[in-house]
């Protein structure tokens, strides 16, 4: 009984111990992921404007990849710097211009969506992330998607003769 007791008390022991370094690495990865990069960090604020913060596709057929490119400017004085896009939904992609941009330079995102598997209508969100005060601007694209015409076969169709 003894044994089973001290066996039971070094794995709860081990558990806890693993479960702590685990916990001190996920915020070391947090950390790191919500830490700028050190070039944004010596980078002052500067604006951004988009040209076109929304896109209407109007009608889309269900199954195409519908997409649509964003063009900004930095309207500030000081370089724009870019470092996140992030999609308000997986079948949402976004790419944009890495490279720092300079007082009254273009930039570009990219926006794809899927519609495969999503008929009806959609409004979906990117948020940009980038050196500007507020640091999150939110650019948008929707549309709606014509759903596929499916097939009715088997046995429970009638007979047209």
């Amino acid at each position: 009984m003894k044994r089973i007791v001290t066996y039971a008390f070094l794995l709860s022991a081990a558990f806890a111990v693993v479960s702590c370094s685990n916990n001190e690495e996920k915020k070391s990865e947090e950390a790191a992921v919500t830490q700028s990069p050190a070039l944004v960090q010596e980078l002052k604020t500067t604006a951004i404007t988009f040209k076109e913060p929304e896109h209407a596709f109007g009608d889309v057929k269900e199954g195409e990849m519908a997409k649509h490119e964003f063009v900004f400017q930095n309207t500030g004085s000081e370089p724009l710097y870019v470092r996140d896009a992030k999609a308000s939904c997986g079948c949402t992609t976004p790419e944009w211009t890495k490279d720092t941009i300079a007082p009254g330079a273009e930039g570009k995102i990219l926006v794809q969506f899927n519609s495969e598997g999503r008929p009806g209508d959609f409004t979906k969100t990117v948020t940009v992330l980038a050196n500007t005060d507020p640091e999150a601007t939110v650019i948008t694209i929707k549309g709606h998607v014509i759903g596929k015409q499916k097939e009715i076969t088997g046995p429970y169709l009638k007979d047209a003769n």
